[in-house]
C-alpha cells in the first residue's frame, strides 16, 4: 500500500535573488538620502554665502555712492556718511553692525574696527580704470568692507561652520561737459538805465541812479565842466561895454527859460522849435521864468531875445549844439569813443522820451551821458570801456558765472565748460571758448563782454545750435552732457522765426540726450519759451523774475547757479 509523503518545495533561485536585492536597495536608499541631505545642506549654505556676498556688495555700493555725494562736505563727513549707509543696508538679514545710536557711535566704531571697514578718497582714471588716493580735491571714494566668521547653517557637519566675505566699491562724480550759453544782448544794460523809472515808477529811481553813479566812479570820465548830476545849460550874454550896461543870462530848462539881467527886463521873446514865437513886454523885475501859453503851451523853446534897460536893441540866446558845448567846455574836448558825438548826445538829452520821463530833459551831465552810452551806444565797437562798468543785469550775470566756476571746482569732478554767446556781428551766435577745464579763461571771456557786445539782438536758437555742435565735437565719452541757457528777453532773431528756431534747435539737442537747463532773468524774458525748451530736452527751468532793481533777483540768480553746480551725477565705477 502506498502512503502519502509530505515534502517542502524548493524556492526558485530568481525569487530568492529579488528578495536579497530588496534589502540592498533599502540600504542604498538610506545612504543616498543622507548624501542628498548633505548636498541640500551644502546648497543652502552656498546660497546663503552667495546672497550674503551680494548683500555686502550692495551695502558697499550704497556706502560708496553716499560717501561720494558727501565729498563736497569734506573727507571726514564722507567717511562717516559711507559707514552710516553701510550700516543701513542689512547683510545676512541683519545690519552689518549693531549700533543703538549711530550719530554718537559711528566714529567710535571706525576706531575699534579698522580692518572691517575702510575708506579711501582720491581720483579715478577712466582710461586705465585705476584708483589713486589723494586728498587734493578728491572726486572718488573707495569703500572696502570685510565680515569674518559669518556662521553657516549646516556645513559644520563637513568641518566648516563659518565663512569670511569682503567687498569693494568705488564711486565717483560723473564728469560733466557743460555748454554755457549766455545772453549778451542790448537789454542786459536795462536795469541801469533811466527808462526803468518810467517803467517801474519813482521807487526805482534810487537804484537806477545809484547804478549810474557806480558806473561813473568806475569809468571816471572828465570832459569839460560836466558834473555827475545833470544841470540845465546857462548861456551868458555879451560882456557889458560899460560897468553900468546890462549883463544877461538865460537858462534853457525843460519847458521854460529863466532869464536874469542886471537891468529891468523890458521885453522877452521866446521862439519855439515847432515854429512861431511869443512876446512878453514889460514883464518887470530883473529876472523871471517864461514859457509858452495858450496856443503855444508846452512847446519847446530853442531861442530867446532879451531886452532890458532903456534903448536896448536886444540880445539873442540859442541853445544850439555849439552854444551848449561852449557852455560846458566840450567845444575843446574830443568825443571819447568811436561811435557817437557831442552833438548826438545833446540831441538825445533834448528829445529822448526816457530822459524826459525821468525828469532830465535838457539836463547835461555824466548821469545822462552814461545813460546815452548804455542805451544808444552799448556795443564794444561803439563804447569799448563799458565792459568795465557795473551795468545791470549783465554784471549780476558775470558775478553769477564767476561764482558758478568757483562752485564746480569745490570738488575736482573733471568738469569742463564751453562758452557760447548768442549775439555776434551776424546776429547769430559765437563760440567764445571751446570745452575746457581752464575756468579762468571762461571767467575772463565773460568779464570782458558787455551788453550788446557784438549786437543788440537775441538769437536763442543760434546759441542752442552752437552749444550742441560743440558737445558733439568735443564732449567726452561717458561724460554727463548738458546745456545751460540764460536769457533776459525775447527770441527776436532770425526775423519772424525766433521762437520757432529756438524750439527747433532744442528738439535737436533733446534727440542727442543733451538736457537744457534754462534760466529766464527779469520781467522781460519769455518764460513760456524757456519752460518749453526745458520740457522738450528733459531739462529744468528756473525763473528769476526780478523787479525794480538787480538786488531783487541777484541772490536768486546766484542760488540757481549754485543748484546747477551742485547737481553732480554719481556713478559706480567698480
Amino acid at each position: 500500500m502506498s502512503g502519502t509523503h509530505s515534502a517542502r518545495h524548493p524556492v526558485p533561485a530568481a525569487k530568492f535573488r529579488r528578495q536579497k536585492r530588496r534589502g540592498t536597495i533599502l540600504i542604498l536608499a538610506m545612504f543616498l538620502m543622507i548624501l542628498m541631505m548633505g548636498m541640500l545642506a551644502m546648497s543652502v549654505d552656498v546660497g546663503y554665502m552667495m546672497n550674503t556676498q551680494t548683500e555686502l556688495k550692495r551695502a558697499t555700493d550704497a556706502a560708496a555712492l553716499a560717501g561720494a555725494g558727501s565729498l563736497i562736505e569734506g573727507t571726514d563727513v564722507a567717511e562717516l556718511q559711507s559707514l552710516d549707509f553701510m550700516l543701513r543696508n542689512p547683510v545676512g538679514s541683519q545690519g552689518l553692525f549693531e549700533l543703538d545710536d549711530r550719530e554718537a557711535l559711528l566714529q567710535t566704531w571706525l576706531a575699534e574696527h579698522p580692518e572691517d571697514f575702510q575708506v579711501a578718497v582720491g581720483h579715478w582714471d577712466p582710461d586705465t580704470r585705476t584708483f589713486s588716493q589723494s586728498q587734493q580735491e578728491p572726486s572718488t571714494i573707495q569703500v572696502s568692507a570685510t565680515r569674518n566668521d559669518v556662521p553657516l547653517f549646516f556645513s559644520g557637519i563637513f568641518g566648516r561652520d563659518s565663512f569670511d566675505i569682503c567687498a569693494e566699491s568705488i564711486a565717483r562724480y560723473q564728469p560733466r561737459d557743460i555748454a554755457l550759453v549766455l545772453d549778451f544782448s542790448g537789454s542786459m544794460n536795462d536795469d541801469s538805465e533811466l527808462k526803468r523809472i518810467s517803467q517801474y515808477g519813482e521807487s526805482a529811481r534810487q537804484a537806477v541812479e545809484g547804478s549810474l553813479w557806480e558806473i561813473y566812479t568806475e569809468l571816471n570820465p572828465s570832459y569839460g565842466t560836466l558834473q555827475f548830476q545833470p544841470e540845465y545849460v546857462t548861456i551868458t550874454g555879451d560882456a557889458p561895454s560899460y560897468p553900468s550896461y546890462r549883463q544877461v543870462e538865460v537858462t534853457f530848462r525843460s519847458s521854460d527859460v529863466y532869464v536874469t539881467s542886471t537891468e529891468t527886463l523890458s521885453q522877452v521873446r521866446i521862439y519855439f522849435s515847432e515854429g512861431g514865437y511869443q512876446t512878453f513886454s514889460d514883464p518887470g523885475g530883473t529876472s523871471g521864468a517864461f514859457c509858452g501859453t495858450g496856443y503855444y503851451s508846452d512847446r519847446t523853446i530853442y531861442k530867446v531875445r532879451v531886452k532890458s534897460g532903456t534903448s536896448d536893441p536886444g540880445e539873442y540866446f540859442e541853445d544850439d549844439y555849439e552854444a551848449i558845448k561852449e557852455a560846458f567846455g566840450l567845444d575843446t574836448v574830443s568825443y571819447p569813443y568811436p561811435s557817437g558825438s557831442w552833438d548826438n548826445y545833446i540831441d538825445y538829452v533834448q528829445t529822448s522820451y526816457y530822459i524826459r520821463a525821468a525828469g532830465y530833459k535838457k539836463m547835461y551831465g555824466y548821469m545822462t551821458l552814461i545813460n546815452y552810452w548804455l542805451e544808444q551806444r552799448p556795443r564794444y565797437s561803439q563804447t569799448p570801456d563799458l565792459w568795465q562798468a557795473s551795468a545791470q543785469p549783465v554784471t549780476a550775470v558775470k558775478d553769477a558765472v564767476g561764482v558758478f566756476m568757483t562752485y564746480i571746482q569745490e570738488v575736482d569732478c573733471e568738469d569742463r565748460v564751453a562758452l557760447v554767446i548768442y549775439n555776434d556781428y551776424s546776429q547769430n551766435a559765437l563760440l567764445e571758448q571751446t570745452l575746457t577745464e581752464d575756468f579762468a579763461t571762461i571767467e575772463n571771456a565773460v568779464e570782458h563782454r558787455q551788453a550788446a557786445h557784438y549786437d543788440n539782438y537775441t538769437n536763442i536758437g543760434a546759441g542752442i545750435h552752437d552749444a550742441w555742435i560743440e558737445l558733439d565735437a568735443h564732449a567726452r565719452t561717458g561724460s554727463k552732457k548738458m546745456i545751460v541757457l540764460m536769457t533776459d528777453g525775447q527770441a527776436n532773431k532770425p526775423s519772424g522765426y525766433g521762437p520757432g528756431y529756438a524750439i527747433e534747435q532744442a528738439q535737436i539737442a533733446a534727440n542727442k540726450h543733451y538736457p537744457i537747463v534754462t534760466i529766464s532773468l527779469g520781467n522781460g524774458a519769455d518764460t513760456s519759451l524757456m519752460q518749453q525748451i526745458a520740457n522738450i530736452s528733459d531739462g529744468i527751468h528756473f525763473n528769476v523774475p526780478g523787479g525794480e532793481s538787480v538786488t531783487d533777483y541777484e541772490a536768486d540768480l546766484l542760488g540757481v547757479f549754485r543748484q546747477i553746480a551742485d547737481d553732480r551725477p554719481l556713478v559706480l565705477v567698480k
